[in-house]
């Protein structure tokens, strides 16, 4: 695997939200309620109205172009977990983006970043400013990864936002959420060969998996609007680790509070097979199947040939490793 393939990965580490000073669920704000089970354009009306409403606001512009860019990799089937599985279909998967939605991704992260470096012109040691600007280079990053496919320009940006971060959590290390970056960046970068390791933008630092994984617990046990972010990154971490039984109970938690988001769901029916449970892997996917065909919310919206594809890959790779203990 080469060192572009693993640093595919670093797509992750856009899907960070500002405001972590806040105490609540973030579930009850309907914009992200939407985002979070799939209904991307709900949610971005969400966020545009939020912006037309507080447009000194740093944060709201980094979700319009969060909101923006999560659609697009939706629809190009990137927020699947066989695509961290599978690095190299990653690379080669082409994410088209509109012109218009260019526009305004590119126009969202610039305001996000005016505002930010506004605010700490005032005060440098603004832990909510800091943390917003790091999400807008991490969303930069982002961009540059899966649309751009500027490799460089998106470690050099994420790495700048994991700095950032590392200055929320000194200056504030209460703000669990802001550690969400930095376990992130501590497995993807200590999956990286050690060549790339030391390039000069990375500082020298070296990464370390196992670190980086209990740092994204500790997030998605104690953070406060993060935690779902981290359970959905511990998920495909977990399956690239080959703890797909881990995978699990993290998905059986997460579905509960996101009834429409059919992806966790087919992502449970993968961690099924990958464990060899054929039955409990065919439960969950005829179980989908039901809710598709009587239009349950959220449901309506999955293509059944999506379905069908992640059936014959579970039951190929089921047969394929039934023959091999046969043989």
């Amino acid at each position: 695997m080469t060192w572009i393939e693993k640093s595919v990965l670093l797509v992750l580490l856009a899907l960070v939200h500002g405001e972590p000073m806040l105490a609540q669920n973030v579930l009850d704000d309907p914009a992200f309620n939407h985002f979070y089970n799939l209904e991307y354009d709900q949610a971005l009306g969400g966020f545009r109205a939020a912006a037309a409403k507080s447009p000194e606001s740093a944060d709201v512009y980094d979700h319009i172009a969060q909101t923006i860019l999560y659609r697009e990799m939706f629809r190009a089937g990137m927020l699947e977990s066989d695509m961290l599985t599978n690095p190299s279909s990653f690379v080669k998967t082409k994410m088209e983006m509109s012109a218009g939605d260019r526009q305004e991704f590119s126009s969202a992260v610039s305001q996000a970043m005016e505002r930010a470096k506004g605010r700490l012109d005032r005060d440098p040691n603004d832990p909510a400013a800091l943390y917003a600007l790091g999400v807008s280079y991490s969303l930069r990053g982002n961009y540059n990864l899966t649309v751009r496919k500027a490799y460089l320009d998106a470690l050099r940006d994420i790495s700048s936002g994991r700095k950032i971060h590392n200055r929320v959590t000194r200056i504030a290390p209460a703000l669990v959420d802001a550690q969400l970056t930095q376990g992130l960046y501590d497995y993807i970068v200590g999956s990286l060969p050690l060549g790339w390791r030391m390039l000069g933008f990375l500082g020298g630092f070296q990464g370390n998996r196992p670190r980086g994984i209990a740092t994204l617990e500790r997030v998605a046990s104690q953070g406060n609007i993060s935690r779902i972010d981290a359970s959905v990154f511990l998920i495909g971490i977990y399956r690239r680790e080959h703890r797909s039984a881990d995978a699990i109970g993290v998905l059986n938690t997460l579905i509960p509070l996101l009834p429409r988001n059919y992806l966790l769901r087919l992502e449970l029916a993968r961690m099924y097979g990958d464990l060899g449970d054929r039955r409990a892997a065919l439960d969950v996917l005829d179980q989908v199947e039901q809710f598709r065909r009587a239009h349950a919310p959220g449901y309506e919206m999955l293509n059944p040939d999506l379905l069908q594809k992640v059936r014959e890959r579970i039951l190929v790779k089921l047969d394929g490793n039934r023959a091999s203990v046969g043989e």
